[in-house]
């Protein structure tokens, strides 16, 4: 993020806590996947990566949820 201009005043959030603001904004939290674990030095192992998404590793996250009542 440091080395893109429009994310340079970002702010970093953890799991736990995209979690919560999402089940605090009334969101049902269905499971979160961790991605991307091993740099490119390591690519040779990226394999393994689909077998890991329920471990808190990586570099990146993401939160699938829904919302109660909602039209699917």
């Amino acid at each position: 993020m440091r080395r893109i201009p429009f994310d340079r005043d970002a702010i970093t959030i953890g799991a736990p806590g995209a979690r919560a603001l999402l089940q605090a904004g009334g969101f049902e939290v269905l499971h979160t996947d961790f991605l991307f674990i091993f740099p490119n030095v390591l690519r040779w192992l990226r394999w393994i990566e689909p077998h890991c998404v329920g471990l808190p590793l990586g570099a990146q996250y993401q939160v699938l949820c829904r919302k109660p009542g909602g039209s699917y």
